[in-house]
C-alpha cells in the first residue's frame, strides 16, 4: 500500500518570482529590471520599500524613475556574499518584499578574490573550485530558491569561447561559441525567467537611433521562451510572471530520507575482505600441494590455475569478479580433497602418483561444479 503523504499534490507553494538578465555594458540590464522591480510592486500591492544590492553605486541614476512611482527604495552598497546573504534574510524578515541585485558577477568576483587573497593564492588553483562552488552554491543559489521573496538580479554578460578546425590552415583555432552571465556556471540555473540584453544600433538616413533588444533565453512557464521584446517594459513579461505568482506560500512539511554511505562502505569491505579470503583460499591449496619452487612445481601450479581459471595469470585472477573467484575457490577446495584421496589411494597400493590421474581430477571438478569462466589476460 502506497503511503498517502509520501506523495503531494501538485501545487505552487512557492510563488515568489526569480529573475535574471545578463548583457554586456550599456544593454538596459539595469533599467529592464527596474521597470520589472516597479511593475511587480505594483503587481502584488506591496506596502514595502524595494531593496536594492547595489554593487555598482550607479542606483542614483533611477531615483527619478522610483520617485515618479512612489516607490521607496533602500540601499544596501556592498560586494559582499555576506552582505548580500544577510540583505536576503533582512528582507524575507519583513524589510521588503523585492530584492534587486545590481550585479551577481560583482559578488562572485569579490568572493573568488576574498577566497585567493585568505589562502595568499597568485590564482585559483583547480583544487579551489571544491570549495568555492559549494559554498556559493550554499550561501547564494539555495538562499535565492528558497527563499519567500521575489529576487531579480543583472549580470554581466563574457563570451564563451570553443576551438573549431580551419579547415584552410588544419590548425584549431579559438573563436566565441556563445554568451554566458559572469557568474558561477551553475547560477543561471536557478531563476524562472533569464533575460539576454542586447544594444542595437539602427541609421535612419544619418540619423543613428539606439534601442535595447531583449531576447527570453529561459523561461519555465514557456509563455514567453524565446521573445524578443525591443525596449522592454512590464507587461512584456506579465503574462508569465502572473502565472509564476498564481499561488499560495505553503511550508514544506516534508522531510527528506537522508541518504547514507555507512552500509554501503560497509558492503564495499566486506566483499573486499571476502575476496581476499578466497583469494588466499586458492593459493593455500596450491601452496599445500606443490609446497616446492621447482620448474616442474611452479608449472603445475600454473597449469592447474589456467585448468580452472582459462587464464596463467594470477592478476587477472585477482581482477575478477567475487563471485568468479568464490566459484574458483569451490573448485579447488574439491580438487585439493580429490588429489588428497588418489594420493592416499596411491600410498596405500603402492603405486606411483600419475599426473594424467590428476588432470582427470581437475577437470572432473571443473566440469561437475561449471568453470568460472575467467577470459584469458589481455
Amino acid at each position: 500500500m502506497i503511503p498517502t503523504t509520501f506523495f503531494q499534490p501538485l501545487e505552487n507553494s512557492r510563488p515568489y518570482l526569480k529573475l535574471a538578465a545578463e548583457g554586456f555594458a550599456g544593454t538596459g540590464k539595469t533599467f529592464t529590471t527596474a521597470l520589472i522591480a516597479i511593475g511587480l510592486h505594483k503587481k502584488i500591492h506591496s506596502d514595502k520599500p524595494i531593496v536594492y544590492y547595489d554593487t555598482e553605486r550607479s542606483l542614483k541614476a533611477l531615483k527619478p524613475l522610483f520617485d515618479k512611482s512612489g516607490i521607496n527604495v533602500l540601499v544596501r552598497e556592498s560586494r559582499s556574499l555576506k552582505d548580500l546573504v544577510e540583505s536576503i534574510h533582512l528582507c524575507e524578515d519583513g524589510a521588503a518584499d523585492i530584492l534587486v541585485i545590481d550585479s551577481i558577477t560583482h559578488v562572485w568576483e569579490s568572493f573568488v578574490e576574498s577566497y585567493r587573497r585568505e589562502k595568499k593564492r597568485t590564482f585559483i588553483q583547480f583544487q579551489d573550485w571544491g570549495i568555492l562552488k559549494p559554498k556559493w552554491k550554499r550561501d547564494f543559489s539555495d538562499n535565492l530558491v528558497q527563499s519567500k521573496l521575489h529576487i531579480l538580479f543583472t549580470g554581466r554578460a563574457g563570451y564563451e569561447y570553443d576551438h573549431e578546425m580551419n579547415e584552410a590552415t588544419g590548425k584549431k583555432e579559438l573563436i566565441k561559441s556563445g554568451i554566458k552571465m559572469k557568474v558561477e556556471n551553475e547560477t543561471e540555473y536557478e531563476p524562472d525567467i533569464v533575460l539576454l540584453m542586447e544594444k542595437l544600433k539602427e541609421f535612419n538616413g544619418n540619423k543613428l537611433t539606439l534601442k535595447r533588444q531583449c531576447l527570453v533565453i529561459k523561461d519555465r512557464t514557456t509563455l514567453i521562451d524565446g521573445k524578443v521584446f525591443s525596449n522592454p517594459k512590464y507587461k512584456d513579461f506579465s503574462k508569465a510572471i502572473n502565472l509564476l505568482l498564481d499561488g499560495e506560500h505553503k511550508d514544506s512539511e516534508i522531510v527528506e530520507t537522508s541518504d547514507t554511505f555507512e552500509d554501503y562502505s560497509k558492503e564495499i569491505y566486506m566483499k573486499k575482505t571476502a575476496k581476499e579470503i578466497a583469494l588466499e583460499e586458492i593459493q593455500g591449496v596450491l601452496v599445500s600441494l606443490w609446497p616446492g619452487q621447482s620448474a616442474k612445481e611452479k608449472k603445475m601450479k600454473i597449469d592447474i590455475l589456467d585448468a580452472v581459471f582459462n587464464t596463467t595469470s594470477w592478476k587477472a585472477v585477482e581482477k575478477s569478479s567475487l563471485k568468479t573467484i568464490e566459484h574458483g575457490a569451490v573448485i579447488f577446495k574439491r580438487f585439493k580433497n580429490d588429489v588428497l584421496d588418489y594420493y592416499k589411494d596411491c600410498a596405500e597400493m603402492g603405486n606411483d602418483i600419475d599426473l594424467n590421474a590428476i588432470w582427470d581430477i581437475i577437470q572432473n571438478a571443473v566440469l561437475s561444479l561449471g568453470s568460472p569462466a575467467v577470459k584469458k589476460a589481455s
